[in-house]
């Protein structure tokens, strides 16, 4: 019986290269594939200015509050 991989949170900070820092986030087996899912999920190219990463696992309870810029 193979053991499938876990799937974790995948949060971006700073994500972007725009003048105002952007949130990237998603649920994933590895970080290639969360930023192919974030890619595929913009519609466009995407960045490649990713940010800082964060992983948490799924059973990890979370919350995260940005503001945008004024």
């Amino acid at each position: 019986m193979v053991k499938e991989k876990k799937l974790k949170l995948y949060v971006f900070e700073e994500f972007g290269d725009g003048y105002f820092d952007g949130l990237a986030f998603a649920i994933a087996h590895n970080e290639e594939e969360a930023k192919r899912l974030i890619k595929a999920n913009m519609g466009h190219g995407g960045t490649d200015d990713w940010g800082k990463l964060k992983v948490y696992p799924i059973n990890h309870h979370i919350g995260i509050g940005i503001y945008g810029g004024d």
